[in-house]
């Protein structure tokens, strides 16, 4: 005998689950908790999901704001060349596109490497000759050094940009069922492939001057073949302005 309680006294009654109806109400009741339980599970599971990803859409947002900030400090204190970067590389993903027909994470690794090698060079170039001259906010001439550490600022933000622009795509990914879960391993292997394509370059650039060739694209391999197949299946590459 089972008492349930009512909202007053006349609402006390007894139930018995000794007959097959009674079995049956309970359980209908069992399997309605159960049902409820789950969708509630669900439910928290997707809450939750949309909250890491509105928060790597903030995360992108302020990104570009700092970049924006950046770019904008570096028109006003110190050369223009520190400050297109994103631009050079963006007018090389622009030409492989047009010759391919699309891109990959290869061609952005790479690229980014060549356009901050050919800025050092334009830079190292500038104070060998002397022809031109570049004043700080402060007045005076900027040191060389000054200006790498403007452009490493740059490269920095840059590689930010881009791990971003990887997770919460795969996010989206995640969201829509089309990946298990954020490949997190492989985003982090993709900074450290940036900055192997920056030395990589630059050392490209150091062979040039000796054999006096012109600094171009390669088709270097930073990074394993896995964190490339993995990334390039986030799709984000053509949907968003480089």
């Amino acid at each position: 005998m089972v008492l349930t309680v009512g909202a007053t006294a006349k609402d006390y009654r007894g139930d018995s689950w000794s007959g097959v109806n009674n079995q049956s109400e309970f359980y209908a009741r069992s399997q309605n908790f159960k049902f409820d339980r789950e969708y509630l599970g669900k439910q928290e599971s997707q809450n939750e999901d949309q909250k890491v990803f509105h928060k790597d859409t903030l995360e992108v947002s302020q990104l570009s704001k700092n970049r924006e900030n950046l770019m904008d400090k570096i028109k006003h204190t110190v050369v223009q060349s520190a400050a297109s970067l994103s631009d050079m590389r963006a007018g090389i993903l622009k030409e492989i596109r047009e010759e391919k027909g699309q891109y990959d994470y290869t061609d952005v690794v790479n690229a980014c490497g060549l356009s901050y090698a050919r800025l050092y060079s334009e830079i190292e170039e500038r104070y060998k000759n002397g022809n031109e001259q570049y004043y700080k906010s402060a007045g005076g001439t900027p040191w060389t050094k000054e200006e790498i550490e403007w452009l490493d600022m740059q490269y920095e933000q840059e590689v930010a940009w881009q791990k971003s622009c990887a997770r919460i795509a795969a996010r989206g990914q995640v969201f829509q069922g089309n990946i298990p879960e954020v490949p997190t391993k492989e985003i982090e292997e993709l900074e450290d492939s940036f900055y192997q394509a920056k030395d990589a370059y630059i050392k490209l650039y150091q062979e040039s001057k000796q054999t006096g060739k012109f600094l171009v694209l390669q088709n270097y391999m930073l990074g394993s073949s896995r964190m490339y197949e993995m990334l390039n299946k986030l799709g984000n590459l053509q949907e968003r302005v480089v």
